[in-house]
């Protein structure tokens, strides 16, 4: 496929939208133990995130019922294509501008 001014389509393979705990843990293992975790957001308008912590789904799905007695709960829902056990690392302050290259580099 020719594009404008002579350039070429680049066919980028598609990377899975997921990511296993197992995953993370076997890329982290060659980090140095010390260094700092962020999170890069925003691949269009990069930002450099502190992590404010880690979050299992089944923690927070029923917060909404809090009002509610307990023998008032119901047991919770999820939305297709969620478990409980799905795993969230949360965006903690936005520390600084980003850097596209990021998403160039990053690991799979």
């Amino acid at each position: 496929m020719s594009l404008a001014n002579g350039a070429h389509s680049r066919t980028t393979p598609k990377r899975s939208t997921t990511m296993k705990v197992s995953e993370l843990i076997e890329l982290l293992q060659d980090q140095d133990p010390d260094a700092e975790v962020m999170i890069m957001s925003q691949e269009s308008w990069p930002f450099e995130n502190a992590v404010a912590g880690v979050a299992v789904r089944e923690e927070f799905v029923d917060d909404d019922d809090e009002d509610c007695e307990d023998d008032e709960r119901e047991e919770p829902r999820y939305e297709k294509g969620t478990a409980p056990n799905d795993v969230f690392l949360v965006e903690g302050q936005q520390l600084r501008y980003g850097s596209k290259a990021a998403w160039r580099v990053a690991s799979r």
